[in-house]
């Protein structure tokens, strides 16, 4: 049976951008002060984030009688551009909806960085009223391109191997 690239892309996109949602809901509600957390929460999401994009690209990769490196690579690439799609549009929500408070968080952590290079104070004025788009845009190219390498990596793994006389035919 042969599967729309797309809409099963889709739909693994939204799944695999739930891990990200959750752990950023679990952060706000939880947040961390020692230095052990703010490592191993984030690894721990990079394993749930790689793990589940590899058994989506293997699991659609199991339908096809032949799934080649590129395949895997672009349906792999495809669920994580929906994912970060996906992700960008909940963190403008989340910024501007869900927890408004959290954007002044963020800017005051931002602030000594800021401070550091001489930034305007119009220009910090400007960021701050853009804020929401600024992460949303960043976060769907920052997305992306984790997508991309790790589609690239991890399709060679999920690739099926071509059958050896596949094409030989009997005399």
């Amino acid at each position: 049976m042969k599967t729309n690239i797309w809409s099963s892309a889709a739909v693994n996109g939204m799944l695999l951008a739930l891990i990200t949602i959750i752990f950023t809901l679990v952060l706000v509600s939880f947040p961390t002060s020692g230095t052990a957390a703010k490592i191993f929460i984030p690894l721990v999401k990079l394993i749930a984030t790689v793990g589940t994009l590899y058994y989506f690209m293997k699991a659609f990769g199991q339908e096809q009688e032949s799934y080649s490196y590129g395949q895997a690579f672009t349906y792999g690439f495809v669920v994580s551009f929906c994912s970060s799609i996906v992700i960008a549009c909940y963190y403008f929500l989340h910024y501007t909806l869900i927890f408004p408070n959290a954007m002044d968080k963020e800017l005051e952590a931002a602030q000594p960085y800021l401070a550091q290079f001489n930034v305007d104070p119009a220009a910090f004025d400007l960021i701050v009223g853009k804020f929401p788009v600024i992460i949303s845009v960043s976060s769907i190219i920052g997305f992306t391109l984790y997508g991309l390498i790790f589609s690239a990596i991890l399709a060679s793994f999920a690739k099926k191997a071509e059958q050896p006389f596949a094409n030989e035919t009997e005399m």
